[in-house]
Protein backbone atom coordinates (compact mmCIF):
# COMPACT_ATOMS: atom_id res chain seq x y z
CA UNK A 1 0.00 0.00 0.00
CA UNK A 2 1.46 3.29 -1.10
CA UNK A 3 0.82 5.94 1.56
CA UNK A 4 2.32 8.71 -0.60
CA UNK A 5 -1.04 9.32 -2.27
CA UNK A 6 -2.61 10.28 1.09
CA UNK A 7 -1.84 13.57 2.80
CA UNK A 8 -0.24 13.57 6.24
CA UNK A 9 -3.38 15.18 7.69
CA UNK A 10 -5.58 12.42 6.28
CA UNK A 11 -3.32 9.74 7.73
CA UNK A 12 -3.35 11.37 11.19
CA UNK A 13 -7.14 11.79 11.09
CA UNK A 14 -7.66 8.22 9.89
CA UNK A 15 -5.39 6.90 12.64
CA UNK A 16 -7.47 8.53 15.37
CA UNK A 17 -10.83 7.67 13.78
CA UNK A 18 -9.92 4.02 13.29
CA UNK A 19 -8.38 3.74 16.75
CA UNK A 20 -11.36 5.32 18.53
CA UNK A 21 -13.85 3.24 16.50
CA UNK A 22 -11.87 0.09 17.33
CA UNK A 23 -11.94 1.08 21.00
CA UNK A 24 -15.70 1.63 20.83
CA UNK A 25 -16.19 -1.73 19.15
CA UNK A 26 -14.10 -3.48 21.81
CA UNK A 27 -16.06 -1.63 24.50
CA UNK A 28 -19.32 -3.01 23.13
CA UNK A 29 -18.05 -6.55 22.50
CA UNK A 30 -16.16 -7.26 25.74
CA UNK A 31 -17.76 -7.20 29.17
CA UNK A 32 -16.53 -5.07 32.03
CA UNK A 33 -17.75 -3.24 35.09
CA UNK A 34 -16.73 -0.30 37.28
CA UNK A 35 -13.90 -2.21 38.98
CA UNK A 36 -12.52 -4.00 35.92
CA UNK A 37 -12.65 -1.92 32.75
CA UNK A 38 -13.01 -3.76 29.50
CA UNK A 39 -10.76 -3.84 26.46
CA UNK A 40 -12.23 -0.67 24.88
CA UNK A 41 -11.42 1.51 27.89
CA UNK A 42 -7.98 -0.06 28.10
CA UNK A 43 -7.34 0.78 24.44
CA UNK A 44 -8.28 4.41 25.09
CA UNK A 45 -5.77 4.56 27.95
CA UNK A 46 -3.09 3.00 25.71
CA UNK A 47 -3.88 5.66 23.10
CA UNK A 48 -2.35 8.31 25.36
CA UNK A 49 1.31 7.17 25.11
CA UNK A 50 0.89 6.05 21.49
CA UNK A 51 -0.48 9.43 20.44
CA UNK A 52 2.19 11.28 22.43
CA UNK A 53 4.87 9.45 20.45
CA UNK A 54 3.01 10.20 17.20
CA UNK A 55 2.74 13.87 18.26
CA UNK A 56 6.46 14.05 19.05
CA UNK A 57 7.31 12.65 15.60
CA UNK A 58 5.21 15.35 13.97
CA UNK A 59 6.66 18.02 16.25
CA UNK A 60 10.23 17.04 15.35
CA UNK A 61 9.32 17.06 11.65
CA UNK A 62 7.75 20.51 12.10
CA UNK A 63 10.83 21.91 13.81
CA UNK A 64 13.57 20.29 11.73
CA UNK A 65 11.79 19.47 8.46
CA UNK A 66 10.90 21.56 5.48
CA UNK A 67 7.15 20.81 5.51
CA UNK A 68 4.48 22.28 7.74
CA UNK A 69 2.88 19.92 10.25
CA UNK A 70 0.74 22.52 12.02
CA UNK A 71 -2.53 20.92 10.87
CA UNK A 72 -1.35 17.53 12.13
CA UNK A 73 -0.47 19.04 15.50
CA UNK A 74 -3.97 20.56 15.68
CA UNK A 75 -5.49 17.17 14.81
CA UNK A 76 -3.59 15.66 17.74
CA UNK A 77 -4.97 18.34 20.07
CA UNK A 78 -8.56 17.77 18.95
CA UNK A 79 -8.14 14.00 19.29
CA UNK A 80 -6.72 14.35 22.82
CA UNK A 81 -9.62 16.59 23.80
CA UNK A 82 -12.14 14.09 22.47
CA UNK A 83 -10.43 11.17 24.25
CA UNK A 84 -10.39 13.18 27.50
CA UNK A 85 -14.12 13.81 27.15
CA UNK A 86 -14.79 10.14 26.39
CA UNK A 87 -12.69 8.92 29.33
CA UNK A 88 -14.27 11.43 31.71
CA UNK A 89 -17.67 9.88 31.01
CA UNK A 90 -16.34 6.52 32.23
CA UNK A 91 -15.12 8.05 35.48
CA UNK A 92 -18.63 9.12 36.49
Amino acid sequence: MNLNKFSKENIATAFYIIYILLSGLCYELFLGDAKTPNMGVLLLYVLIPVSLIYFMVHLVKQIYGNQSYVKCLLIHGVAWLSVAVILSTFAK
